[in-house]
C-alpha cells in the first residue's frame, strides 16, 4: 500500500467520523434544547439546570456545524481550520442561548404556575 492509498484511507475514515459526530450534534443539540422544558412539568418551581443545558444546545449546535464543515472539506484542505470560527461563535452563541432559553424555561414555569394556581380543587 503507497502513502497515497493510505492517507486517502485515513483521510475518508476522518471524514466518516466527521460526518457521525456532525449527525449526532444536529439531533442531541434540539433534545437538550426541549427535552429540559419538561421538568418544571413534574418538579415544583424553578431550577436552573434546565437553563443551563438549554444553553449548551446552542454550542452543541454550533460545533456540529463546525464537524459538518470539517466533513465537507475538500481533500487538499485542513479540516482542522473549521474550529478557528466554532470556538468563537459557540462561545458568542452562548449569551442568545442563555436569553432564549431563560426566557422560555420562565415562561413555562409561570404558565404552570399559573394553572396550578387556578385549577379547581
Amino acid at each position: 500500500m503507497t502513502d497515497d492509498q493510505l492517507t486517502d484511507r485515513v483521510t475518508d475514515r476522518d471524514r466518516r467520523t466527521y460526518r457521525i459526530v456532525s449527525r449526532t450534534g444536529f439531533v442531541a443539540a434540539p433534545t437538550m434544547f426541549f427535552l429540559p422544558l419538561l421538568v418544571p412539568m413534574f418538579s415544583v418551581g424553578y431550577q436552573s439546570w434546565p437553563i443551563i443545558c438549554m444553553t449548551a444546545a446552542f454550542a452543541v449546535l454550533v460545533s456540529a456545524s463546525s464537524f459538518a464543515a470539517m466533513a465537507s472539506t475538500p481533500p487538499d484542505e485542513n479540516p482542522g481550520k473549521h474550529q478557528l470560527w466554532a470556538v468563537p461563535v459557540a462561545v458568542f452563541a452562548l449569551l442568545p442561548g442563555a436569553v432564549l432559553s431563560s426566557g422560555l424555561y420562565l415562561t413555562v414555569v409561570s404558565l404552570l404556575s399559573q394553572a396550578a394556581a387556578t385549577a379547581p380543587g
